[in-house]
């Protein structure tokens, strides 16, 4: 029963596995659902649908031109003054005008000296700079300028100085410049200084075997030459081309006796930090140009080059080879990589006192312009001053001091002989004996002031003159007798009875005489308040030897119509809002001796001792007579020039003391 119950149950399930089975395989896609009837509903409150705000499509934003690639954002392009700077100019600005149709722009000027050039390139202040070898050289050492080409000259990329002698200095070889005048063309010069040294030293010639000046260009050098100013000069070769058609026997007056070893040739160069782009339009408008006719004929203006030559900078590397020969350190040359640096300290009444401090530093700004001297000055607002602002200039290394005024003696004297090895010039001051770090700077004013006081005696009207001093000191009192000594001359040779008021000469007495003093060099007050009495007294030309005092002066004759006589400087020029009432001034002429004394110092030539101005040498004399010109007689004129010469000569005696 169990068996057959079993077997029931097994073909049961079987049976059910294939009805399950069958039913799978024939069953239809079920139909969906239909979805329940919508319910009606509170439609709610339709809200007008906000209009998109259609994607605005960004405007690209346009680049803004880069520098020298736009008219009105041009390259400043400098040349340096190798030759005539208005032809250099001139030609520079032909090239402005031929790189624009390339696209590329320019603004071309001359750069007064090749360090003010180089200075240029490093500061920012110049993008393209043609630079000399030794300048670039300088350039690259100081600032990591870059530079792009080499000139072509006939054929060759280098090129050689040459020195050239005036056929009368006796001059044949190299040896035979010792104890002559040379003339080199800058400090910064490859032919003109660098190569030139080089080739004396090779011939035993050292710079102290020279007088040396530097001319400030090629042409400049080989004018002094022919000129006979100079006995030899150092040029490129050779730069007297450029000057035949002004002096065409300059070949026949001046000869080539030596030639310098071979140097690269000029170079143009560009500021660290110059756009890539910017610098490859530049060439390529560069080389475009230089294989036109046009483009070539500028070349040769501006510097004579016949073309370019893509360059690098080993080139150079034999001229910082020359430079270690000579023991040029470049980093630190003096006047060329570090700039000299003159220091003025004032006497008091300022540095605009339109008298002596005033002229001193018009000398020390001719220094900054003519030399690229780095100039200062300190104002001594009283004698205690004068210690604590020498100090303060030895302390930041001024390579001269220039002291100013007899007053500053003792001062001077003090730190000169405290630091050796610092170079003093003072002004109305000599020392005896001389100290070998100072140069006393005086004045034979007596020999000016003789004259003012002869032209004096000849325009009065009243028959009385005057005179009068701040502070009873030598400077002062030399312009005293001096001028009293006109006067009596023109009494001896007229006649007349001219009186002078404010000064009697007596060599016996401490200052050489006594007179009318009013103990300083400030008060307008005090020159106010002589000159009114002055003119009480019946006096009508005044020469007030008191610097700034004098203003009070002119302000009273002014009103008073009398003349006056200024002192140091061309009052006139100096003081205008008084001119009508200057007859003269009595020149002492400080502003050229505190030059040449700044200039010695750059050229190597300083020396300790005394510089005397004189009426043979035009440190000193008289101003124009400007408003008084046609007022002044012919014949007062003439012996007024007679007078001159006889000072000059030794046969006129001015009254001052000789030593």
């Amino acid at each position: 029963m169990s068996g057959r119950r079993t077997l029931y149950l097994v073909v049961l399930l079987l049976g059910l596995l294939l009805i399950v089975a069958a039913c799978a395989r024939a069953t239809p896609t079920p139909t969906p659902t239909p979805a329940p009837a919508e319910q009606p509903m509170e439609k709610p409150e339709e809200k007008e649908a906000p209009t998109p705000t259609p994607v605005q499509e960004q405007p690209q934003q346009e680049q803004p031109a880069k520098e020298g690639l736009t008219p009105d954002d041009p390259l400043e392009m400098v040349f340096v003054p190798s030759g005539e700077a208005e032809a250099i100019l001139a030609g520079g600005q032909k090239l402005d005008e031929l790189l624009a149709k390339y696209g590329v722009y320019t603004e071309s000027s001359v750069a007064t000296s090749y360090a003010a050039a180089i200075e240029a390139l490093c500061s920012g202040k110049a993008d393209i700079v043609w630079l000399a070898p030794l300048s670039y050289v300088l350039a690259k050492d100081k600032c990591d300028a870059q530079v792009v080409f080499n000139a072509i000259r006939y054929g060759s990329a280098t090129y050689n100085g040459q020195m050239i002698v005036n056929v009368n200095s006796g001059i044949e070889k190299v040896e035979d410049v010792k104890g002559k005048k040379v003339a080199f063309t800058d400090p910064a010069s490859t032919s003109g200084y660098l190569y030139a040294v080089a080739l004396l030293l090779k011939n035993g010639v050292t710079l102290d075997d020279i007088e040396y000046t530097f001319a400030g260009g090629h042409t400049a050098a080989a004018l002094a030459v022919y000129k006979g100013s100079v006995d030899a000069a150092f040029t490129y070769v050779d730069a007297r081309d450029r000057l035949e058609d002004d002096f065409p026997d300059i070949k026949e007056k001046t000869k080539v006796i030596a030639i310098t070893d071979p140097i690269p040739n000029d170079t143009i160069s560009v500021r660290p930090g110059f756009d890539p782009e910017v610098l490859e339009a530049f060439k390529q408008a560069m080389i475009s140009l230089a294989e036109t006719e046009e483009g070539k004929q500028v070349l040769f203006e501006i510097y004579e080059w016949d073309g370019l030559a893509e360059s690098r900078d080993e080139l150079f590397d034999p001229i910082r080879q020359v430079a270690v020969q000579l023991g040029i350190e470049l980093e630190n040359w003096k006047g060329v990589t570090v700039p000299w640096k003159a220091c003025q300290v004032t006497d008091v009444g300022g540095i605009d006192d339109r008298s002596f401090n005033a002229t001193a530093w018009n000398g020390m700004l001719l220094a900054q312009k003519r030399l690229k001297v780095e100039v200062k000055y300190l104002e001594s607002q009283q004698q205690t001053d004068y210690a604590t602002n020498i100090q303060e200039f030895i302390n930041e290394g001024c390579d001269i001091i220039v002291t100013v005024g007899f007053l500053l003696g003792d001062a001077t004297k003090e730190f000169a002989q405290k630091y050796p090895d610092q170079k003093f010039a003072i002004v109305d001051f000599a020392y005896d004996p001389p100290l070998p770090n100072v140069l006393g700077l005086t004045f034979s004013v007596d020999e000016a002031a003789f004259l003012a006081g002869y032209l004096a005696a000849g325009m009065t009207q009243t028959g009385k003159v005057a005179t009068f001093g701040g502070i009873k000191i030598p400077p002062v009192t030399q312009f005293m007798v001096g001028f009293e000594s006109g006067v009596k001359y023109y009494n001896e040779k007229k006649g007349t009875n001219v009186e002078v008021l404010g000064w009697q000469t007596d060599l016996s007495m401490e200052g050489f005489g006594d007179g009318v003093f009013v103990g300083n060099f400030e008060s307008t007050d005090d020159g106010r308040r002589v000159a009114e009495s002055f003119m009480d007294e019946g006096a009508d030309i005044i020469l007030p030897v008191a610097g700034p005092v004098g203003l009070g002066t002119a302000a009273a004759v002014k009103e008073r119509g009398a003349m006056m006589i200024g002192v140091d400087t061309d009052w006139y020029i100096s003081a205008p809002e008084y001119k009508e009432v200057y007859l003269t001034s009595v020149l002492k002429n400080m502003d050229v001796a505190v030059f040449e004394a700044i200039k010695a110092v750059v050229e190597g030539r300083f020396q300790g001792g005394t510089y005397v101005g004189t009426l043979a040498n035009n440190g000193v004399g008289i101003a124009p007579f400007h408003d008084f010109e046609d007022d002044v007689p012919e014949e007062l004129k003439a012996e007024l020039e007679e007078v001159r010469q006889g000072i000059i000569n030794g046969e006129i005696d001015t009254g001052w003391p000789k030593e």
